[in-house]
């Protein structure tokens, strides 16, 4: 599997899971992955739509807080593109749709991530601004 491939699957699975627990609808097992942050760098920052910097450990903080917090959420990406590509890094953008669980929100967002020496991604960046 080529790197658009692999980041196009993994920001489709992470929205998938981040709705799910935006829900409560995880198992054990997924919610112990989830907050074990693997597919996170240890350097990961994110920029939040409204400028704030979060890092992995804010990111670790911050998920047991929201888990259920928003029943009824879908969360949906779309016109998911490649940016630039080089060996071992990708950047990608797509747009993200919250809707539902007292939630209406859309965004963009570029993702730099980063290929491990086993072959997987870790999100290494992320920066998402709200769409009108």
């Amino acid at each position: 599997m080529n790197l658009n491939e692999l980041a196009t699957r993994e920001i489709v699975r992470f929205h998938e899971q981040i709705g799910k627990w935006f829900r409560g609808e995880m198992s054990p097992n997924e919610k112990e992955e989830m907050m074990a942050l693997t597919a996170f760098h240890t350097a990961f920052q994110m920029i939040s739509p409204s400028g704030a910097c979060i890092n992995r450990s804010d990111l670790e903080s911050w998920l047991p807080s929201v888990y259920a917090g928003k029943p009824g959420i879908l969360v949906e990406v779309a016109k998911i593109k490649v940016r630039f590509e080089q060996a071992g890094a990708i950047l990608m953008e797509y747009e993200e749709y919250q809707s539902g669980g007292g939630t209406e929100n859309k965004r963009i967002s570029t993702v730099l991530f980063i290929q491990t020496e086993e072959g997987g991604l870790q999100w290494y960046q992320l920066h998402e601004t709200f769409l009108p």
